[in-house]
C-alpha cells in the first residue's frame, strides 16, 4: 500500500490537531521496541498533553510521520541545528548540552549544520517496504534545504544500538558511516554507536 511523508507544521492548529496521535504511536513504540529508544513508557505516559504539543511545535524539532490513508505508520523526529560537531559527542550524550572535556580545551564552534535524527520507529508489519529509508531521507532533504539556506555545509548524526544490524545497514544505505562506539553503561554488553551523514559533493539540497 502507497504512503506519503507528512511534516507537521509548527503552528497552534497543527500541534493541537496531532498532538493525540502523535502520543498514541509514540507510546506504542516505546512499548513495542524498548531497546530503540533512551526514553522509557514508563516515563513519557505520565506527560501531560501540553507536553505532546509543545513537542511538535519545538522550532528546534521537527516530526515526520509516514502515513497510509491517514494512518500513522512511522516517525521521525529532526532536531537542530545543533550547537555542536558531531564528533564533539560520545553517542550516548545529550547533543544540545556542552560536550564533555578535561576542563582545559574549549568547545569548538560549528561549523556546519548538524542535525540529529531522533525517535525513528516504523511499524513492524510495514517494515521492509522502503518507509524508513524515505522517512530517513525527506528529513535530509529538509536539513540540507536549512543549511543551504544559512549558506554553512550540512551534516547529521544519529545514535544507534549496535545490537540493531538491520538499523545500521538502513543507515549507511542512507550515507551514514559510525564515527564512534562505546558502551551503553550499567554493566550491560550492549553498544552504542553515533553515526554521521554528510552529503556528497554536489549532491542537490
Amino acid at each position: 500500500m502507497p504512503f506519503e511523508i507528512f511534516q507537521v507544521p509548527h503552528d497552534d492548529e497543527s500541534g493541537r490537531t496531532w498532538q493525540h496521535r502523535s502520543k498514541e504511536f509514540r507510546l506504542f513504540a516505546l512499548k513495542t521496541a524498548p531497546e530503540a529508544f533512551l526514553s522509557t513508557y514508563e516515563r513519557e505516559v505520565a506527560f501531560e498533553d501540553e507536553v505532546w504539543y509543545t513537542r511538535l511545535i519545538n522550532p528546534q524539532a521537527f516530526t515526520f510521520f509516514a502515513l497510509q490513508e491517514s494512518r500513522i505508520v512511522g516517525s521521525l523526529v529532526l532536531i537542530g541545528p545543533l550547537p555542536y560537531l558531531a564528533e564533539d559527542h560520545s553517542p550516548l550524550d545529550n547533543p544540545w548540552f556542552p560536550p564533555k572535556t578535561d576542563g582545559t580545551t574549549p568547545a569548538k564552534a560549528p561549523t556546519v549544520s548538524h542535525w540529529r535524527i531522533n525517535g525513528m520507529f516504523v511499524l513492524p508489519e510495514i517494515r521492509r517496504q522502503g518507509t524508513a529509508k524515505a522517512l530517513i531521507e525527506k528529513s535530509l532533504e529538509f536539513g540540507r534545504e536549512q543549511a543551504a539556506s544559512a549558506g554553512v555545509p550540512m551534516v547529521a548524526s544519529i545514535a544507534v544500538d549496535d545490537d540493531n544490524p538491520p538499523a545500521v545497514k538502513l543507515y549507511e544505505r542512507c550515507g551514514f558511516m559510525t564515527i564512534k562506539s562505546e558502551s551503553s553503561g550499567s554493566g550491560s554488553s550492549r553498544s552504542i554507536s553515533l553515526m554521521k551523514y554528510s552529503p556528497r559533493v554536489g549532491q542537490a539540497a
